[in-house]
């Protein structure tokens, strides 16, 4: 099943990137979405999925990437819902989808503080997807898409329980996946992302353009198991406005590297997915594993 993969694109709307500057934001998109077989679209029909993801980081790079120890470790648990729905256009040869996917997260993404909100999980910011175009031929397959994250998710400034950021964030992507032998057994994908962000509620504070570059390369063993190598880098492209940081701020970034399996199985399909960030600037630094399952209908 080679659609499960896409999917991934919708989810970290659950982990909203943290701040790690008193005055800094980062957008909604979160790097790691992609992974093997990542620019095939949505299946023609409707599909749900559950994702549950862990975030671990107990130490922080500063803006030269000096460490230092957190000294509360972060510990994110979120959960995502998501359904998409999809439809063939024989007329440009390509096969359209939407989706729309709501989060549940412990995390409180305040400018102020890396703290976590101690009474439990709550609705974050919704994502829309209104349109995605993926084009599947022999041995590639491209994709685009655009999606907007909402602002859903509870905001006020300095409180301890947000949810949400208090702005909407603009995400325009590009990628392909290119076989690498007639089989198709073999893989490497390379995806791309560019977010634009708006003003903060309250604070008019304007998170930094950046984007995400996220690539993969994966061997199919049957037609219902997967393991691949996966890695993504993320790069604050644009100047943040407002909120007073140093002249000599570098921004935030940061990549990861790590593997994924997935197994498909009645309809079902099951991947798993582990990367370990490095080379991080200006924010925690960690380990992310996720668990995700999906049901065509």
């Amino acid at each position: 099943m080679k659609t499960h993969h896409i999917w991934l694109i919708i989810f970290f709307a659950l982990l909203f990137s943290i701040n790690t500057q008193a005055q800094m934001l980062t957008g909604h998109y979160g790097p790691g979405l992609f992974g093997m077989r990542s620019a095939h679209g949505f299946p023609t029909d409707f599909s749900y999925v559950n994702v549950t993801q862990l975030y671990y980081a107990g130490e922080m790079k500063d803006n030269n990437g000096k460490i230092s120890t957190l000294a509360k470790p972060v510990n994110v648990i979120a959960n995502v819902n998501g359904l998409a729905w999809g439809t063939s256009l024989p007329q440009i040869n390509a096969k359209y989808n939407a989706a729309i996917v709501l989060p549940l997260t412990n995390l409180a993404p305040n400018p102020e503080t890396l703290e976590l909100d101690p009474h439990g999980i709550g609705l974050g910011d919704a994502m829309l997807i209104p349109a995605m175009l993926s084009w599947n031929f022999n041995r590639l397959a491209v994709n685009t898409r655009y999606a907007i994250w909402m602002p859903t998710g509870s905001y006020m400034e300095g409180a301890a329980n947000n949810r949400g950021k208090g702005f909407w964030s603009h995400n325009v992507g590009l990628g392909a996946t290119l076989y690498l032998d007639a089989a198709k057994l073999w893989s490497l994908s390379c995806m791309n992302t560019f977010e634009i962000n708006t003003r903060q509620k309250d604070t008019q504070i304007r998170p930094g353009t950046n984007w995400v570059m996220e690539w993969s390369l994966g061997k199919t063993f049957d037609d219902a198991f997967n393991l691949g190598v996966i890695g993504f880098s993320n790069h604050q492209t644009g100047r943040q406005t407002g909120g007073n940081l140093p002249p000599d701020f570098k921004g935030y970034r940061t990549n990861g590297i790590g593997m994924e399996t997935s197994y498909s199985i009645g309809g079902w399909a099951f991947v798993t997915r582990w990367y370990t960030e490095y080379l991080a600037t200006n924010r925690p630094e960690g380990t992310i594993i996720r668990f995700m399952a999906l049901k065509k209908f």
